[in-house]
């Protein structure tokens, strides 16, 4: 007897959004960069480094895929100890992740029940509304002024959690330590995250609040000043006590053993990193003048980009100009009077500059 399948009439049939929980069907979803491949383009539009990782990261990862039947250390000892010692905190309160975005996630996911506020200044980094969204927690978003200092009122928001981006993206601007530390101190109640994704190339950091001040956790990547955004390592430094109930969200593995080979043939390896953040700031200064003298504000950037503004000018046509002639960077419809340009190598800013001029 032959088995019978039963025939959808079309009766029962449900979309793919019935199949998945209300909130994430109405979700647009974080929308990253676009990664082109086939033609070749000046890529100035997702803030990597336009120099190659240390030769010693390349050895690790090849010394590493010997052992790839093996898992991986579960919670990645050997970084976090060197983490530990390159920035003075205890290796206990260390937690590394698949990019610091998967640290975001499991920071939410730890604090922050459905309904419950998290809270951080706009315009930043856009992936913090997606995985608000995500939980089902309620965005508090607050308007950054003019001069990008933190927001009087951000303080008092009904959060569980705070993100504040530091140097903030997309405006590369700083907020000093003292002025972290204080607003931290006022909020003891919550969890504040400094996400230091680009302060490498900045003149100061506020790693020193971890573990001075409990519920402060500082978050680094290796995507930026260390040039491997392809590896995806994030770094989370806290107090032990915070980052021990952290460690219970973090899923098991959940960094490569070539991932952590390479982390940590990166970190030890600071020569080259700095070597390669001095050629950016350079370049950035360089850049900065000249897109000034073409009409842009453009404010002092701490990180390793610009933000390009014409004041009540939709710069829209503009980048999509700058695609056409090869040339790639980054429009956002919530700040159509700006481009978002990543420093490049002086050969790519050149031809950046030539196309605009032109």
């Amino acid at each position: 007897m032959s088995a019978r399948n039963p025939v959808d009439t079309g009766k029962n049939q449900r979309s793919a959004a019935d199949l998945v929980l209300p909130h994430v069907a109405a979700m647009s979803g974080y929308v990253p960069g676009e990664q082109p491949s086939g033609e070749k383009f000046v890529k100035l539009n997702t803030n990597e480094n336009p120099y190659p990782p240390s030769r010693a990261v390349r050895e690790a990862i090849g010394a590493a895929c010997e052992d790839l039947l093996l898992y991986p250390d579960p919670s990645a000892r050997e970084v976090r100890e060197c983490v530990a010692e390159l920035y003075g905190v205890d290796a206990d309160g260390v937690l590394v992740g698949n990019g610091s975005d998967e640290l975001l996630s499991i920071l939410v996911r730890a604090t922050t029940a459905p309904g419950q506020g998290i809270a951080y200044p706009v315009p930043t980094y856009s992936l913090y509304d997606t995985l608000v969204e995500l939980q089902g927690a309620r965005p508090v978003r607050v308007p950054f002024g003019d001069d990008y200092r933190l927001p009087e009122s951000l303080a008092d928001a009904d959060a569980r959690l705070f993100f504040l981006c530091n140097p903030n993206a997309p405006s590369g601007t700083l907020v000093p330590t003292d002025d972290l530390e204080a607003f931290a101190r006022r909020r003891p109640d919550a969890v504040v995250v400094i996400d230091e994704a680009y302060v490498d190339f900045a003149d100061s950091s506020s790693v020193g609040l971890v573990g001075r001040v409990p519920n402060v956790v500082v978050l680094r990547t290796l995507s930026k000043s260390y040039s491997l955004a392809g590896l995806r390592i994030g770094l989370l430094m806290t107090s032990p006590d915070l980052a021990r109930e952290l460690h219970k969200v973090r899923d098991s593995y959940n960094v490569s053993r070539i991932a952590q080979a390479g982390a940590l043939a990166a970190l030890r390896d600071q020569a080259t990193m700095r070597d390669h953040v001095s050629r950016v700031r350079a370049t950035r200064a360089r850049l900065t003048t000249e897109l000034r003298s073409l009409g842009f504000t453009v404010g002092d950037s701490h990180a390793n980009f610009v933000l390009a503004r014409r004041p009540g000018e939709d710069l829209s046509n503009l980048a999509s100009a700058l695609r056409d002639r090869r040339v790639l960077v980054r429009h956002f419809t919530s700040l159509p009077d700006a481009l978002r340009i990543t420093i490049g190598t002086d050969d790519e800013v050149d031809r950046l500059l030539e196309v605009l001029r032109s």
